[in-house]
């Protein structure tokens, strides 16, 4: 009688072990399949929307790539840039994709810094969403045009937690005290630029020097590529030599591609090339 109460006290703990043995482990996440979720709100203000676009098997290890589009920071959108989305989807596809709006200067409202506060709204809304979204706060941006000078001042000014691991700035504005920008024939760039910053060059030289991303580089920036076109009529060469030289010095990582013949629009461009660039630069940072 001892002999089969053992007996089947025994086979009663082998089956509790079994069924323990095949829930699932808490401590070890499901997979996520791949999701996006579009004109998400980091603001209440009309442009203060984005898209996100989450990769299959992401953690809060995922790193994000955020697109800002340019316009001469009083036209454009995020629509602009959907075919960088799908390439950055598809050269990085361990990388979130996040591509913003941001309030647009007008002759009377949302001057300098406006777009800077909107990116750092974005930031905080990415942040608070981080388990939601499962996405870490590695972030690596990528700027066109004005978008382009946005994404680097907010880089080299406002992030000082160091959260931008990289930053891409194609054909971005960089040093609006560069002798070839003051000097410039072409006034279209100098009206616009004197709309975003509120006053003239003459008036306030402070103000340009604030905003020009080159001002506030130090050692501890982010890893910088950058692309530009030799016969771009609004934005000089200058611009990109002057930030090359400066991160240079103080031993920020910096590639820089020319592309001689090639206008602001950079049609003509090697565009496979600029892409594989830059996915090859963000993966050694990320």
């Amino acid at each position: 009688m001892l002999y089969k109460t053992s007996k089947l006290l025994f086979l009663s703990i082998i089956l509790f072990l079994q069924s323990c043995s095949s829930d699932p482990d808490p401590t070890v996440p499901t997979s996520l399949e791949a999701t996006q979720f579009l004109n998400e709100t980091y603001g209440n203000e009309a442009k203060q929307d984005y898209d996100i676009y989450l990769p299959k098997d992401r953690t809060t290890d995922t790193p994000v790539i955020i697109i800002v589009h340019g316009g001469f920071w009083s036209a454009g959108d995020k629509a602009d840039m959907n075919l960088l989305v799908s390439i950055a989807r598809s050269n990085s596809p361990e990388f979130a994709v996040v591509n913003t709006n941001y309030r647009l200067v007008t002759a009377t409202t949302n001057q300098h810094p406006t777009q800077i506060n909107d990116l750092s709204s974005l930031i905080s809304e990415l942040e608070a969403k981080k388990e939601d979204y499962q996405i870490s706060n590695n972030y690596f941006f990528i700027g066109v045009s004005a978008g382009a000078h946005l994404s680097l001042l907010y880089t080299y000014l406002t992030d000082t937690n160091h959260d931008v691991k990289a930053v891409c700035s194609i054909v971005g504005p960089t040093d609006f005290l560069d002798p070839a920008y003051i000097n410039s024939q072409n006034l279209q760039f100098q009206i616009v630029g004197e709309q975003f910053l509120g006053d003239t060059f003459q008036n306030n030289p402070t103000l340009y020097e604030n905003a020009s991303p080159i001002t506030h580089i130090d050692a501890l920036d982010a890893p910088t590529i950058l692309f530009y076109g030799g016969a771009d009529e609004l934005i000089p060469v200058s611009q990109a030599t002057r930030l090359r030289d400066k991160l240079t010095t103080v031993n920020v990582p910096v590639e820089y591609t020319l592309y001689p013949n090639v206008g602001h629009d950079l049609v003509g461009a090697d565009f496979n090339d600029i892409a594989t660039k830059i996915n090859a630069f963000f993966e050694k940072y990320r």
